[in-house]
Parts: structure tokens; C-alpha cells; sequence
């Protein structure tokens, strides 16, 4: 079996308002984080499956999805997907809870990367 995926993110230059449309759409509760231009809203669906997701205020950037999978080696999986094609959009970063990156497939989707 491959590596699972681990976390979708939905991204969008007003992460309130997408907080507000996912909440009442699916009835998931956003457990919000950050100010400004770092905000982020982590989804709270009640399921206990292995997926967990958020909704992440991109004021500068771009509406996308991403979904991110969980591998052992962090480093070994960026340096495989650039061998592969792929550009690194967010090289790897630990921010205490996870180590993440973020590559650009030769298609130009963004895919996350976990190590945990």
C-alpha cells in the first residue's frame, strides 16, 4: 500500500467567507487561528477517520485545493518529485507540529508533503 493522504487544505483569498460556505454547506465547525494574513481554519467534522483538513486565507495568492500525503522521508520524497518533474513551491518547514513542503506537479498542482 502507497503513503496515505493525510490533510486536504481549501484556499482562497477570503478564508472567512470560505470558513462561513464550508461551515454551512457541510456543517463542519471551523476552529479558527491567526490574524491577518496568516489565518487558518482547521475543520472539525466529527468524523475519526484519518483525514484532517483546513481552510487557509491566501489574501495574496490563489483559490486552490491541496491535498497532502504523508511520507517517511521528507527530504528523500521532495528530491524524488523534482527527478520527477516537479518545482518546490514551499521547501521544507517543521512548525512544531508537522514537517511540511509543498511541490508543484508537472501539471502545476500544488501537493503537500507530511512527515511526521
Amino acid at each position: 500500500m502507497g503513503n496515505p493522504i493525510v490533510h486536504i487544505e481549501v484556499a482562497g483569498t477570503n478564508g472567512p467567507e470560505l470558513e462561513t460556505f464550508y461551515a454551512k454547506l457541510f456543517g463542519w465547525e471551523i476552529d479558527h487561528r491567526g490574524e491577518g494574513d496568516m489565518q487558518y481554519g482547521f475543520i472539525k467534522d466529527g468524523s475519526a477517520g484519518p483525514i484532517g483538513g483546513g481552510v487557509r486565507h491566501e489574501p495574496n495568492g490563489k483559490s486552490e485545493v491541496v491535498f497532502y500525503v504523508e511520507v517517511d522521508d521528507l527530504a528523500a520524497a521532495v528530491s524524488r518529485a523534482e527527478a520527477l518533474g516537479a518545482k518546490v513551491r514551499i521547501a521544507p518547514i517543521e512548525t512544531g507540529e508537522v514537517t511540511f513542503a509543498m511541490i508543484i506537479d508537472p501539471q502545476g498542482n500544488p501537493v503537500g508533503l507530511i512527515q511526521k
